[in-house]
């Protein structure tokens, strides 16, 4: 090696450890999350507001629309069986959901003599059990919310941004993940929402583009309070959320009160949100009244027919087994591997059974016309070959979504990018920030790296990382080069 060249070896698991342990997970099956990747919200040509997939990006006809269960508050055996690898597995083959929503106690609830606490109390307890959800729905290729899961989230400012920091962190790389920060407001100003949103927001943005869901007044019932003071969010992927319980709420028209008093339905805010431009998202209903007791109550087929019209993506109350007459399992006999259903478990599976059996990966080549609002975590297309002699990954890999990703091969910096054994080598000319990223033949992102390095010769070593084709990327500004490896 010439001696002006200066060497360096750089071991980039370790800065994993912490942070992103869940780097090692790969998904056992082609679910929806393949299919139609990150979700992001946009606007129609008529300026309605949808969510999108960044696999085809946003643009008409590309609407996205999943539907699931949520998981009922982190508090109770009769919830927590199913907050289990077990119990997401089963509900992916018997029920079909696509995405699960994992409502995590945040406050200091205490309904089990000790046994659970919520966050506030015991937030390493709260916190594996959200990462234990994470991690299921990640293995099954489901989308998965997490939830925090209160009604006076503005008063746990402090705590939210330490949880959303971690998870962030933890998984924001995961196209599976979604973030929703605030449940169900209670009567509380949307501009004192906005406040805290905003800061929470802002956490999750130091580490993820993911989709971020926010609470709206009064129980997520206006959703059209937003309009015109939206969350400071610098990628501009946020949704609000819309929650409704059939036996209690209307979705067209108006409710009619004595005396003459009329007031709209609560679908009709969240339907004046959306063509405000505003992305919704139903992130909680049921079948019932809104307490949450009785039988299935009220038009529930209406209220599908409604949600389907306007292509919302749902998480059905409740994934559990509680004596409340929302809940999906029976409380005698349902187990995680074994589901026996309710009236409203079965009406729920009624519904889910119209979503798809099988999915396709998403194609290798998105568009021109995608518009995702924020760089996509999936391997960059080039016209160069990979240097390496190894094979790259086969063609179903996926292809960037966003024109964030459209960077040009390398000229100068970083060049000669080769890869031997677990080491990957490559020169830059200049002082600067290297990004190293790795990917998996799904095109999920398993390294990231942000590395100041002086100009020279540069190793890094790949660890930790499981046998399988990936694909190794190296950038600096706007140039990049990536080949292909198979680590054994």
């Amino acid at each position: 090696m010439k001696t002006w060249f200066k060497y360096t070896t750089i071991a980039i698991a370790a800065a994993f450890c912490a942070s992103a342990m869940a780097a090692d997970i790969t998904p056992t099956r082609v679910g929806p999350v393949s299919q139609y990747g990150k979700l992001i919200a946009g606007k129609n040509s008529q300026n309605k507001g949808q969510i999108y997939g960044s696999c085809e990006g946003v643009k008409d006809g590309a609407e996205v629309q999943v539907r699931g269960m949520s998981l009922y508050w982190s508090l109770m055996d009769e919830a927590l069986d199913f907050w289990s690898e077990d119990g997401i597995t089963t509900m992916v083959k018997e029920m079909k959901i696509q995405i699960v929503r994992a409502a995590m106690a945040a406050g200091n609830e205490n309904w089990t003599k000790g046994k659970y606490i919520g966050y506030a109390v015991q937030p390493d307890s709260q916190t594996q059990f959200v990462k234990r959800v994470v991690e299921a729905a990640i293995k099954q290729d489901i989308y998965v919310i997490i939830d925090w899961h209160s009604h006076t989230a503005n008063t746990q400012t402090q705590n939210a941004v330490k949880f959303f920091g971690e998870m962030a962190q933890a998984y924001g790389q995961y196209d599976n993940v979604i973030f929703e920060v605030f449940n169900e407001p209670q009567k509380i100003e949307w501009s004192v929402i906005k406040t805290y949103a905003d800061a929470v927001v802002a956490e999750i943005r130091k580490y993820s583009d993911n989709l971020i869901l926010v609470g709206t007044p009064e129980w997520d019932q206006y959703p059209n309070r937003v309009i015109g003071s939206e969350i400071n969010d610098p990628k501009q992927n946020t949704a609000y959320t819309f929650h409704y319980y059939a036996g209690t709420h209307c979705f067209s028209g108006k409710h009619e009160g004595m005396f003459g008093q009329s007031w709209p339905c609560e679908g009709e805010n969240a339907v004046e949100a959306m063509k405000a431009g505003l992305s919704v998202f139903v992130s909680e209903w049921g079948v019932t009244t809104s307490d949450g007791k009785g039988s299935v109550a009220g038009d529930n087929d209406g209220w599908q027919n409604w949600m389907n019209e306007h292509k919302l993506s749902w998480a059905n109350w409740s994934a559990s087994r509680i004596n409340e007459g929302s809940a999906a399992f029976d409380s005698a006999t349902a187990t995680p591997t074994s589901l026996t259903f309710t009236k409203s478990g079965d009406t729920l599976k009624r519904y889910l059974s119209t979503n798809a059996e099988t999915y396709t990966l998403c194609p290798t080549k998105a568009p021109a016309s995608s518009s995702a609002p924020a760089e996509e975590q999936k391997p960059a297309s080039s016209s160069s070959a990979p240097t390496s002699s190894t094979p790259a990954p086969t063609s179903s890999s996926p292809t960037p979504k966003s024109s964030a990703d459209a960077l040009h091969p390398i000229a100068a910096a970083p060049a000669a990018l080769t890869i031997h054994d677990r080491t990957v080598s490559f020169i830059i000319n200049k002082n600067g920030t290297v990004k190293v990223k790795v990917f998996d033949a799904l095109g999920h992102a398993r390294m990231a790296q942000t590395l100041q390095l002086s100009d020279g010769t540069h190793n890094v070593e790949l660890k930790g990382l499981p046998a399988g084709k990936y694909v190794v990327q190296v950038s600096q500004g706007q140039s990049l080069s990536q080949a292909g490896v198979t680590l054994k």
